[in-house]
């Protein structure tokens, strides 16, 4: 967790969720002393701040966890599809919030990445580019929307965000 050199706000920062770009913002703008941000969240007690964690929806981040692992040259993306990273040790080293976070996740307010730059502006006063997926290298040049046909794999991201899903309100109307 990230406290905020306003003094007013804590942020959380989960992995594949924008956070190394909200962090560059953040850091542009005098809000933290660092461009990186870590992705521990505990606390002893709940700090008398208003603290947020951002999350993004499940089957983007998925997504976004396949191609980062090719990023950091973990997998071969042209031979690792999705469909073998939905079936392999790999979908489950990066866990849900809930997974991660546990009952902590009750304690902030969830951003969506889709709703970031209204945070950044209504909230900490921010004005930012629109987030664009600006650590989005590694593709493997499929289509989300051919992917998310396939109900094996909708029903395994489904699984694996269950208790998020019960907590944090995503639209995943065009998934399901």
């Amino acid at each position: 967790m990230h406290f905020l050199n306003n003094g007013k706000h804590a942020l959380v920062f989960p992995p594949r969720c924008g956070t190394r770009w909200i962090a560059g913002v953040l850091y542009d703008n005098g809000l933290i002393d660092t461009k990186g941000p870590h992705h521990n969240f505990e606390w002893v007690e709940k700090p008398n701040i208003d603290t947020f964690m951002f999350v993004r929806n499940p089957f983007t981040r998925e997504r976004s966890i396949h191609r980062w692992l090719a990023e950091v040259n973990k997998i071969d993306i042209n031979t690792f599809t999705f469909e073998d990273y939905i079936d392999s040790k790999e979908f489950n080293t990066e866990g849900s919030w809930y997974t991660r976070y546990g009952n902590l996740n009750n304690y902030v307010t969830h951003i969506h990445l889709e709703k970031l730059n209204e945070f950044l502006e209504n909230t900490l006063e921010i004005e930012a580019p629109k987030y664009n997926d600006l650590y989005h290298m590694e593709d493997d040049n499929r289509n989300d929307d051919d992917i998310f046909k396939n109900q094996y794999i909708i029903d395994k991201i489904l699984e694996k965000y269950k208790e998020d899903l019960l907590h944090i309100k995503f639209d995943l109307t065009s998934y399901i």
